[in-house]
């Protein structure tokens, strides 16, 4: 019996522990995979560093400038790289007044950077525009140069943005990666180029809106369209070619063929891309450019309106004095007068969402003098010789075109004074230079990102740079809602409304 017993007890204790096994191995593969330590996440996860280091314009109050300003693309693109998966705690933001700010501002982020962990400096170099520079915004591209000599007035600048350059390269030979923004050094060569506007490329782009909006490919030199340029010059010969030829490049052909004039008569059939200097107006306030176009429309009769049909005005400071020029010599109406289709009230209620605007063809302007209209049974050479001897008055108001999107203006926009206005995409840019970033940082080709669009590559230093470059966002009354309001660039209130 006793030996049955100790049999048995060995069957159970066989038969307990295989049970325990079998219970373990089914707790085994019950249990979750292992949690991955932290370190081991954040590197599958990591888009890296970035550091936003751009000029300081300090705090604008008035409401006569530039809507896009250094502060706003620095907020755009804070919130862009926050899209795009980098951590607040990773991203640096430091504005600087000047060069040798900027290359402290560098030199600290090189010092203080996790070498194990990817980085990207996004930066514009500091500037310093003239007050007609000033005038088209911030983000008006502007070379720095880097060689000085001994004779050299700008010395102390060039040596500065001589010591930015190096401090850039430093930093990429360690491994971080920089994006250009807007302006350029001399002899540097960035991973990418941001290539924000160029003064001439601001210029033809309103003489293209202008060309569109008069309709000039109909345009003869039996009907021509009367067109004034007021170009803002501070006596730099070079700018004010290369933003005229922006403008001759598109306009050119219509002035040598007749079918554009302008009233004042400095510009006609024999005008070339060296009657620069014939447009040109020296002064940097509204005052200086209400007193040019007033005297270029200046008749000998007054009470007599010269025939004008457009007025590129190059910015909205100039536009401003433009339209008032306008209204103290009694032209009459609005650019919703130019499109029948677009009435103030059709302006407000597309502004608030209610319906878009229809646009109609152009009307031809009236150009019959008022002796003509009222004998119209005169004998016909007699009559020809009247008209030919007599003075047009039209009073109708003009489109003026603009740029700058300024505050100020926006009502006028609204009004129809101002026909058009214009500025930067703003945001698009800070969503495109944060794609940009992640990519660099995730050692990516910036060619083979899909949702990186470039325009093609620019030549810095012997080498092709990959390039971002957006068009210009033109702005009017149909479409002032959608590309200001609903993108939050201003609010109904700064539109006048």
């Amino acid at each position: 019996m006793r030996g049955r017993n100790d049999w048995g007890a060995k069957i159970i204790a066989l038969l307990t522990g295989t049970a325990m096994l079998w219970t373990l191995a089914a707790c085994g593969q019950q249990q979750p995979e292992p949690t991955p330590s932290t370190s081991t996440s954040q590197s599958s996860t990591d888009v890296g560093q970035a550091a936003i280091l751009l000029p300081n314009d300090g705090i604008t109050l008035s409401q006569s400038t530039p809507l896009n300003k250094w502060t706003k693309l620095s907020s755009a693109l804070e919130t862009a790289l926050d899209n795009d998966g980098f951590d607040d705690k990773d991203v640096t933001t430091v504005k600087s007044k000047t060069l040798e700010d900027q290359t402290k501002a560098v030199t600290d982020y090189i010092d203080g950077h996790d070498d194990s962990r990817p980085a990207t400096i996004i930066i514009a170099p500091v500037a310093q525009p003239d007050d007609i520079t000033r005038q088209y915004g911030d983000y008006v591209a502007q070379a720095l140069t880097t060689t000085a000599d001994d004779t050299d007035q700008d010395s102390t600048a060039k040596t500065q943005a001589a010591d930015l350059a190096e401090a850039l390269t430093k930093a990429h030979d360690t491994g971080i990666h920089v994006i250009l923004v807007s302006n350029t050094l001399d002899g540097y060569t960035p991973d990418a180029y941001v290539n924000m506007s160029t003064i001439r490329e601001i210029a033809h782009t309103q003489a293209t809106l202008l060309a569109d909006k008069l309709v000039l490919s109909k345009a003869t030199k039996d009907n021509p369209k009367n067109i004034e340029i007021l170009l803002p010059s501070n006596g730099d010969d070079n700018a004010d070619r290369e933003a005229f030829a922006g403008i001759w490049e598109v306009l050119g052909p219509y002035f040598a063929s007749g079918a554009a004039t302008s009233p004042s008569g400095l510009l006609n059939t024999t005008s070339d891309e060296n009657s620069w200097n014939q447009v040109t107006f020296t002064g940097t306030d509204k005052d200086s450019a209400k007193a040019a176009l007033a005297s270029r429309l200046k008749a000998d009769d007054a009470n007599v309106h010269l025939p004008i049909d457009g007025v590129l005005a190059m910015n909205d400071l100039v536009a401003s004095g433009a339209t008032s020029a306008l209204a103290d010599l009694g032209y009459e109406g609005t650019a919703a007068d130019i499109n029948p289709k677009i009435t103030i009230g059709g302006i407000v209620d597309n502004i608030a969402g209610n319906k878009d605007l229809k646009k109609d063809k152009v009307p031809e302007p009236q150009k019959v003098a008022p002796e003509a209209e009222e004998n119209p049974d005169t004998d016909s050479a007699d009559s020809s010789e009247g008209q030919q001897s007599a003075v047009v008055d039209d009073p109708a108001w003009p489109i003026v075109t603009g740029y700058g999107a300024y505050p100020s203006n926006l009502s006028a926009v609204v009004n129809g004074q101002q026909w058009s206005t214009g500025l930067e995409r703003r945001d698009d840019y800070a969503t495109s230079i944060a794609t940009a970033s992640a990519a660099l940082n995730a050692g990516r080709k910036l060619s083979s990102v899909k949702a990186l669009s470039l325009s093609g590559t620019t030549e810095m230093n012997g080498a092709q740079v990959p390039t971002i470059h957006l068009s210009l966002q033109n702005v009017s009354a149909s479409n002032l809602k959608s590309a200001l309001i609903d993108a939050g660039y201003v609010s109904a209130a700064d539109a006048g409304l």
